[in-house]
């Protein structure tokens, strides 16, 4: 008799420790990272600085995609201030290029798509943990000591338990403004 339910017992807690093993690793869609490096070749500062402080949002959609573009298009062509300004203190101009759309009213799409957000160390580093598997794109928006508005809008894919490593540099700014009055769509949209 004890025999019998000193089996039942352990068949039971094989069962359960299988269960809980189960459950952690089978069932379980994603639990990849991505380790992220932030820098940027300041020229006018001597050369390459680690992108310290910088936020950094993981997007489950890129800011190229067609309601982005759909909306710039609209925020282009109007006469009117934008209804959500962004940073106080922007000039006409600076509002009128991408980075502008991206600050202001375009906020409100791209912010429907974020999955995480991080923040670089003092050393451009930044980590985004336990994400599903699949494609995302980081973006990130800063301004140049000079004025310069600089976008990030980087297509990664997560795998399933791996790690993916991804440098934010000057390689890879999706748009850059030369100054404040212009801007380069065509750079935005070149597929990478």
């Amino acid at each position: 008799m004890k025999t019998t339910q000193h089996k039942s017992a352990s068949i039971i807690r094989a069962l359960a420790i299988s269960l809980v093993v189960l459950i952690a690793f089978g069932c379980n869609p994603g639990l990849g990272k991505i380790t992220l490096n932030a820098e940027i070749n300041f020229a006018e500062m001597g050369g390459k600085r680690p992108l310290a402080n910088q936020p950094v949002y993981l997007l489950s959609n890129s800011i190229a995609s067609p309601e982005m573009e759909e909306a710039f298009k609209k925020f282009m062509a109007s006469t009117t201030f934008p209804v959500k300004p962004g940073i106080g203190g922007m000039t006409e101009s600076e509002i009128r290029n991408r980075a502008g759309f991206m600050i202001s009213d375009g906020r409100a799409i791209w912010h429907r798509y974020i999955v995480e957000s991080a923040e670089t160390d003092f050393e451009g580093k930044a980590a985004f943990r336990k994400t599903k598997a699949g494609d995302y794109w980081l973006y990130a928006i800063m301004k140049r000591p000079r004025g310069q508005w600089v976008l990030w809008n980087v297509k990664t894919t997560v795998k399933f338990y791996d790690t993916t490593k991804v440098t934010l540099n000057n390689a890879n700014i999706s748009f850059e403004a030369a100054d404040e009055r212009t801007y380069s769509v065509e750079r935005f949209l070149r597929p990478r």
